[in-house]
């Protein structure tokens, strides 16, 4: 612009403040304002559906999720188990009517290796109140309920040290004193690990060889139960010498914890049913359509596992759950294929979390992760998304970008969601931005080519922009996004892919259509002998008109207006009226009207500039309509 003006003879310092008033209108120095206030209103809205952000950014990310990582215990199920049945060899021998004395000393053993604790409330009458790992509270409340209760055993068998259960290590155990100051050593946990370890088993209250029939009938009973959706603990002991758990390290000559499981006597197992979250199938599909791939891994038994999946809507019955053990002897390359084919994956260590983090990040995924242990971590922080469970641990929740305060599933989908929203509204706000100013350096550049006299002065310039720019851009901000959002695939937001070939060619195709249609305008305004003070003032409305009612053009990028509520967004209807007001204003307040130049228009000039600024509107609309709705060409 400033090169034309200078070719055609105009004065350097005119020509100089009109391009750095372009060049300031043309910059969109509103949007991280914009985009700041529809991040935090995407937070607030994920908050109320029970997500806790906890960075900013991670909440554009979601609407680009690509694979969501998943847990199945709280997440996808309700984390309220409750025992389902007791299997010791007495009560498989017996048709498992009635509780034995072996299904007895099961539910007590299975209380003193469990890391839950009763809490007595303060007030009458007093509530007992279980705290710990969802597993490990049903233990101790089957208990209760069947009459053993925690604090009775322990005082009996006085705890001396610990082990908390961890998946790598696949058990816990508690180290007990108990009749005559014996040392007690009880074990909790995944059942064919157990099994493996344990020599003998109580039968009848003896204990005998464990045999091959014995390990089958267990093996068998599992097998079917897993394949049930039941979730399974198994429960072994031993007694030791030992001073402490360190000195029983020392004895064997190396520390490693899984050699306290070794030649222990197996009791029994326990199953518990985990009810699947009324949600989580609905907002599978929901994800599925969005283009996010839906993974399981989880540390539970893969029968169980993939009993879960498939009820949820993430696997089906041909498809196979893979052990964690297995990544192992796969390099990245090979996993990468596998992680593309395997849905479930079982008895998932959090190394192998990491990894399978890590491999679909590298690829190109946009990762969603949850989590909920400590050792969880280092897998949140590797995923684009960590999700931490909300009843997990502080280091999983410090690691996290989004926390779930009831644990849901469904969170995560409604939050993409919100993403989604959030995505398209900054879309939104870019595209209204740039096409205003494009069109705007259209009409001065053809104005000047042609040998007309400057359209705008820069001060009418720069009021216009904040006309136009100011609360109408912040009114995409409460956009309530499109009814198909979540039917679309996913888009990465970056500077590169927000603004999308489609996006591209709509601010050109507006930008150029605007400029033209007002260029000419302009023209005839020249041309019947409009003084150029008038033909400047009708610019700057038909221009300041164009840009607010140019806005409900961009409520939808793929329907059409015609289509959809123009008043569901009130702010944006808010906007619209307050600057309509502010040019009132601005043509009625002489001194402001002195400043920018601005002659009054009489009230049919202005009617008709309005009406300008509608028939605007609707060319842009058949120009969406030819371009985008008829090629089914999407943002």
């Amino acid at each position: 612009i400033l090169i034309i003006g200078i070719l055609r003879g105009e004065q350097f310092g005119e020509m100089f403040l009109i391009a750095i008033a372009i060049a300031v209108s043309a910059m969109p120095e509103g949007l991280p304002a914009a985009v700041t206030v529809t991040l935090a209103l995407g937070m607030e809205s994920i908050l109320k559906r029970g997500g806790l952000v906890r960075n900013l950014l991670a909440v554009e990310t979601l609407g680009a999720t690509t694979v969501i990582l998943t847990d199945k215990t709280g997440t996808l199920t309700e984390a309220k188990m409750k025992l389902n049945s007791l299997y010791t060899l007495q009560s498989i021998r017996t048709g498992g009517k009635g509780m034995t004395e072996d299904d007895k000393n099961l539910l007590i053993m299975a209380v003193l290796a469990s890391d839950a604790f009763v809490e007595e409330g303060s007030d009458a009458p007093r509530k007992l109140t279980v705290h710990g790992r969802p597993i490990e509270k049903a233990v101790v409340v089957s208990g209760l309920e069947n009459g053993v209760s925690q604090n009775d055993i322990n005082d009996e068998n006085k705890r001396i040290e610990f082990l908390k259960f961890e998946s790598r290590r696949r058990f816990g155990a508690s180290l007990n004193m108990y009749k005559n100051n014996k040392k007690r050593l009880y074990l909790s946990g995944e059942p064919e690990f157990l099994l493996d370890h344990s020599t003998y088993v109580l039968k009848n209250g003896k204990v005998t060889k464990l045999n091959a029939k014995d390990y089958t009938d267990f093996q068998q009973i599992q097998n079917r139960g897993s394949a049930d959706g039941m979730r399974f603990i198994a429960v072994s002991y031993k007694d030791v010498s030992w001073k402490n758990m360190d000195s029983g390290f020392n004895e064997q000559k190396e520390r490693n914890e899984k050699i306290l499981a070794n030649n222990a006597i197996f009791v029994g197992l326990m199953t518990f049913e985990d009810p699947i979250r009324k949600d989580v199938k609905e907002a599978v599909l929901k994800a599925q359509k969005a283009g996010a791939r839906i993974m399981m891994v989880t540390g539970d038994n893969p029968k169980t596992a993939k009993n879960v999946a498939i009820k949820v809507g993430i696997a089906k019955e041909n498809d196979i759950a893979l052990l964690g053990s297995d990544l192992a002897l796969q390099d990245d390359k090979t996993l990468l294929k596998t992680l593309r084919e395997i849905k479930i994956f079982a008895r998932a260590l959090p190394e192998q979390k990491l990894r399978i983090s890590r491999i679909l990040r590298d690829s190109g995924e946009v990762v969603a992760m949850t989590g909920d242990g400590i050792n969880d971590a280092p897998a949140l922080r590797a995923a684009n998304i960590g999700i931490a469970i909300g009843s997990g641990t502080e280091i999983a929740r410090e690691a996290s970008d989004i926390i779930l305060l009831n644990n849901s599933f469904s969170i995560i989908v409604s939050a993409i969601e919100e993403g989604r929203k959030i995505i398209d509204n900054i879309k939104k706000i870019l595209a209204y931005m740039l096409s205003t100013s494009f069109a705007e350096v259209l009409i001065i550049g053809g104005a000047l080519i042609f040998g007309a006299s400057l359209p705008l002065l820069p001060a009418q310039i720069l009021w216009s922009n904040i006309i136009g720019g100011g609360p109408m851009s912040f009114a995409f901000a409460f956009e309530k996004g499109d009814k198909n959002i979540m039917n679309r695939k996913p888009n990465l937001l970056t500077s590169k892919d927000i603004l999308t070939p489609v996006i591209k060619k709509f601010i050109l195709t507006i930008g150029i259509i605007t400029g033209i249609f007002l260029t000419i305008l302009y023209f005839i305004f020249l041309k019947i002998g409009m003084p150029i003070d008038e033909a400047r003032t009708m610019m700057f409305v038909a221009i300041s008109m164009d840009a607010i009612f140019f806005t409900f053009s961009l409520k939808s990028f793929d329907t059409a207006l015609w289509k959809i509520n123009i008043f569901s967004n009130i702010f944006l209807i808010i906007a619209f009226i307050i600057n309509i007001l502010i040019l009132i204003a601005t043509l009625s307040f002489t001194p402001l009207r002195a400043l920018l130049s601005l002659t009054t228009l009489s009230l049919e000039q202005f009617l008709f500039l309005c009406g300008i600024g509608v028939f605007n509107l609707i060319t842009i609309e058949t120009i969406k309509y030819f371009l985008f709705f008829k090629n089914k060409q999407i943002s």
